[in-house]
């Protein structure tokens, strides 16, 4: 008969990080519980390292191969070079001016070189490419992928969308110290290479040819602000002096003066010698007829030189009333002429400065036509794709061995 029994009287007992495990064991017709081995289990962890390390290396793998090799479309690069000179910097190279006038020219050059490659890379220039280069046209050619081409799985087709691939599909790299600019384009069509730096190269140099018009126009427009009100600070003052010689009925009263002046001096002068005359003939001959005539003669001249005194200094429509008033009328009109003369001046040398800063972008070596693909580079990306992959699936195993020795 059949009977079940204990191994031993006593209980068992469980050892340290030992897992006790019922296993019938047949001893003597019975069913013994005996604690579990692990020396006994079967080894599972490679299989399960196997697994992942074809799930997560060379599955993923495989796939970047297929695209690589399969799918991939080519892609060509053109490159170009240009950098952003003013004339000013022209100028000194040539006359071989010290290194601190050449860098001061070249200022405003550097400055404008950012501008241009700002530029190139904006949103403004994705519209122009848009517009007038068909730019959606290049970008979704039919030798294109999936991946590369617009739109594609992870792109829509909007404008936002639009500028952010582009962004992927044109580099600029700008060399602060040579101040050179070199541009790159990467598309499905060598020509189309070619021809989207082309394009991008015009369209930054329509830039900076209205950015020197905006320059020339605004210092133009500045000087010629100036002449403008010298202009009417001078039309006014002769409007002015015009009132004045109205009201004054004087044309040049300082003229005027001055030949009553010369005048008055004149016959002071003849009316002394004719006194003179007088009292000699009183003198020789105190009876003769000729002394009546002589004094009415004085008489008359010294009357002449009292009226043009009272012409000068005597009456409120005197010269010497509205003499100050011309005097300082003359003056603003001589200093408003001089302004005049000034603000042309400044007028032609602000013409002459801007022709000194016209600022131009030169090309130094033209869009090149590539003869083979640059890209993909598929043997350097399926090495860089099995590391990422290796990294990931040592990353994981470590993980998941942790989390099973502390589950035991």
């Amino acid at each position: 008969m059949e009977r079940t029994k204990l191994a031993d009287s006593s209980p068992p007992i469980a050892r340290p990080y030992e897992t006790i495990q019922l296993v019938p064991v047949e001893a003597e017709g019975a069913m013994i519980d005996a604690p579990f081995r692990p020396e006994l289990a079967q080894p599972r962890g490679w299989s399960m390292r196997a697994r992942l390390f074809v799930g997560l290396v060379l599955l993923p793998s495989f796939v970047v191969a297929v695209y690589l090799f399969l799918i991939a479309a080519h892609r060509y690069v053109s490159e170009a070079n240009f950098i952003v000179r003013s004339a000013a910097y022209q100028g000194a190279m040539a006359a071989g001016s010290s290194q601190a006038a050449v860098l001061a020219s070249s200022h405003g050059a550097g400055d404008l070189a950012d501008a241009v490659n700002s530029y190139i890379k904006s949103r403004d220039m994705v519209e122009q490419l848009e517009t007038t280069n068909d730019l959606r046209k290049i970008l979704s050619r039919e030798e294109s992928d999936f991946l590369y081409r617009f739109p594609n799985l992870y792109r829509r087709d909007n404008r936002e969308e639009l500028y952010n691939h582009f962004g992927t599909m044109v580099s600029v790299e700008y060399d602060k110290t040579s101040g050179i600019t070199a541009i790159a384009a990467v598309t499905f069509r060598p020509d189309d290479s070619q021809a989207l730096v082309n394009a991008l190269l015009g369209h930054a140099e329509e830039l900076v040819n209205r950015l020197n018009e905006r320059m020339v126009r605004d210092a133009e427009a500045y000087a010629q602000s100036v002449v403008n009100r010298a202009q009417e600070h001078l039309v006014d003052i002769g409007l002015r002096l015009v009132k004045f010689r109205n009201a004054a009925g004087s044309v040049d009263p300082s003229r005027e003066s001055a030949t009553a002046l010369e005048q008055i001096a004149q016959m002071t002068t003849e009316l002394a010698e004719m006194q003179a005359s007088l009292q000699q003939q009183i003198s020789l001959s105190p009876s003769s007829p000729a002394i009546a005539p002589l004094r009415e003669r004085i008489r008359t001249y010294q009357e002449q030189i009292d009226r043009e005194k009272m012409k000068i200094v005597g009456a409120d429509r005197s010269l010497s009333g509205g003499l100050a008033e011309f005097e300082k009328l003359t003056l603003e009109r001589q200093l408003a002429a001089r302004e005049m003369d000034s603000a042309l001046g400044n007028l032609t040398a602000a013409r002459q400065d801007a022709q000194r800063q016209h600022l131009y972008l030169q090309r130094i070596t033209q869009p090149n036509l590539a003869d083979e693909a640059k890209y993909p580079r598929r043997f350097l990306m399926l090495a860089a794709a099995f590391g990422v992959f290796l990294a990931i699936f040592v990353v994981v195993n470590s993980i998941l061995k942790g989390f099973r020795e502390h589950s035991l």
